[in-house]
């Protein structure tokens, strides 16, 4: 079927839109918008190998579109679900979205979203289409609610786990960001002193004919091999830098990886908790919107991003499928903290496997905020204490001569 771009205005609000429709003509494409109380400025067939969302652009205009953020998503998210527990119907309500939402690109997405559910294919299916925007844990998620006719209910928990994962995620990219900085100043503090501090203050001492101490050589020998080749140290970083991500994007170098941030000193207890409270949220999330035991457990594991709990829930998977508990299946991965363990045995004891879920997210969430709190309190003192051992060697290098100066005038 032709794809048409075109550019309108609303009838009833008066906003222009410039979107895509599909229709077997283009007389047929003007009547299927003056249905939707669009008025027609301009109208195209689009052309051929265009992108199926930004249709009509140019190649700069696809290559600058922005993605859709996560907040983005999120807050379209929680108009769908206002707007269908106020009993607006699916396609108008959009329709709806298609006009408010400020992201260009999801205003497209919501528009053929609607264009498809029109023509009669479902709300998950019509998602579906857009894989880059609606994870896979979202579109399941749609699906159960369109088979247990609870669409308002779990686009209301879509949008409340959408949120706590932007939130979850700018807690730990604020815990992170701290150290990186003074990493940064650090390198940056100490290149500066080699290259531009300590080769003037050495000048100033070989006029006095003394001898250095062997630290003070060292760095003198150090900041003489920088002056001239500080570039190589910096190209070296970058390409150090460069390598690890591409080492860390392999699937043995991520494996490696994650075991490693996950049993490390300081930082493991951290990345622990934070795994385990978003499978814990995740797996409730979609349990209470009516997805099965299994498919919960396989979408989770896409969700949870930590090569080490991906296996612990691979091998849940398969003892659950042989009929095992979801509780001793964890227990037997050894990955999951023991309250965890306990907790969801409580919960399938008492029939309430997703609240109980819900309980240890929120008690982890809680955990996580302390642990990045305990952290950062003891991660910036190593730090400074870094930094400050920098300069104390520098002074140093500087006091030894000088005082041997002082001796030999005397």
């Amino acid at each position: 079927m032709p794809v048409f771009v075109y550019t309108g205005q609303n009838a009833q609000t008066g906003k222009k839109i410039k979107a895509t429709v599909d229709a077997d003509s283009l007389k047929d494409a003007k009547l299927k918008l003056r249905r939707q109380n669009i008025l027609v400025i301009d109208i195209k067939t689009q052309a051929v190998g265009s992108s199926s969302v930004g249709g009509g652009q140019s190649l700069l205009e696809r290559l600058n579109e922005k993605k859709v953020t996560p907040e983005e998503l999120a807050i379209a998210t929680k108009q769908f679900a206002i707007l269908t527990r106020a009993a607006v119907d699916v396609s108008e309500a959009l329709r709806s979205i298609s006009e408010q939402v400020e992201s260009p690109k999801l205003r497209v997405v919501y528009s053929k979203i609607r264009e498809s559910v029109s023509e009669g294919r479902s709300l998950s299916d019509a998602h579906k289409e857009f894989p880059d925007i609606f994870p896979n844990v979202y579109v399941n998620m749609l699906a159960a609610a369109e088979k247990a006719g609870a669409l308002p209910v779990v686009l209301r928990r879509l949008a409340e786990f959408t949120a706590w994962q932007i939130g979850i995620k700018r807690k730990v990219v604020g815990a992170l960001i701290m150290p990186a900085i003074m990493i940064v100043v650090a390198i940056g503090v100490t290149l500066y002193l080699f290259v531009n501090v300590l080769p003037k203050i050495t000048k100033a001492f070989s006029t006095l004919n003394v001898d250095l101490p062997w630290y003070s050589i060292m760095l003198n020998n150090i900041s003489a091999w920088l002056q001239d080749r500080w570039w190589l140290v910096v190209i070296a970083m970058v390409l150090a830098v460069f390598a690890f991500f591409r080492w860390k994007a392999t699937p043995k170098g991520r494996r490696q990886f994650d075991k490693f941030t996950y049993t490390m000193p300081v930082f493991g207890p951290l990345v622990q908790r934070v795994a385990v409270s978003l499978f814990s949220k995740t797996l409730s999330t979609v349990l209470s919107s009516g997805v099965r035991i299994v498919e919960g457990l396989q979408l989770t594991r896409n969700v949870v991003d930590n090569a080490v709990l991906e296996d612990a829930i691979d091998e849940s998977i398969k003892r659950v499928q042989d009929g095992e508990k979801l509780a001793a299946a964890i227990e037997k991965t050894n990955r999951f903290p023991v309250m965890v363990v306990h907790m969801l045995r409580t919960g399938e004891k008492t029939g309430r496997l997703e609240e109980m879920l819900a309980n240890i997210a929120e008690a982890y969430d809680d955990e996580v905020d302390y642990k990045i709190e305990a952290t950062t309190k003891l991660i910036n003192p190593l730090m400074m204490v870094m930094i400050a051992g920098i300069v104390m060697l520098m002074v140093m290098s500087v006091l030894g001569p000088m005082m041997q100066a002082m001796n030999s005038l005397r």
